[in-house]
């Protein structure tokens, strides 16, 4: 597992369609293809991204979390004469425990959300109107779901309301009222 430094300290992915995708070989796509096609017919895939690890959000978030708990441990290595890469690895050994225990945190945390974001009335919606593109306009289920957030912007929209701004002669009368109550205070505090 040498690309552990790399995947647990990665950039935290954000939206990963927003990258630039190389151009690939025509017979590596039907390559592909074919093999997603095979484990699609043993009931294999789950989704169209067999290579995607759905664990990996989570592990860079855990790593970005604690880099500089990371980066101190490594220095501590670097510092008893020791390689750099030994210096590495044996930081991540040192630190597996308190990452593991980040991780199970983490997950807890956005398994609790899952459970109740499907009980929201916004959610539910998004997810009828996602169901809709997959059911009547043959969409995969990233299309389907970038279309139904893009239909219900509006409504997401209403999750993060704007603050309303109290008005400056509120403000100016709320110090006014403050000043008088600390002053009749201290008359008759004497």
């Amino acid at each position: 597992m040498d690309d552990r430094s790399t995947d647990i300290f990665g950039p935290v992915e954000e939206n990963s369609d927003d990258s630039i995708e190389e151009e690939e070989d025509p017979e590596e796509e039907q390559e592909k293809d074919e093999i997603s096609s095979i484990f699609e017919e043993e009931g294999e895939v789950e989704n169209d991204k067999p290579d995607y690890d759905p664990w990996r959000p989570l592990r860079q978030k855990v790593g970005h979390d604690l880099k500089e708990l990371y980066m101190n441990e490594v220095q501590q290595f670097l510092d008893r004469g020791k390689s750099q890469t030994y210096a590495e690895n044996a930081a991540f050994n040192a630190l597996l425990p308190v990452w593991r225990g980040r991780l199970r945190r983490t997950y807890l945390e956005r398994l609790k959300w899952i459970h109740l974001i499907k009980h929201d009335t916004v959610h539910r919606k998004v997810m009828k109107t996602l169901r809709r593109f997959i059911d009547e306009d043959d969409m995969d289920f990233d299309e389907a779901a970038e279309s139904a957030v893009e239909k219900r912007k509006f409504l997401l929209n209403r999750v993060m309301q704007e603050k309303v701004l109290p008005d400056e002669s509120d403000d100016d009368e709320e110090a006014e009222e403050e000043v008088e109550t600390s002053v009749s205070y201290s008359e008759s505090a004497t």
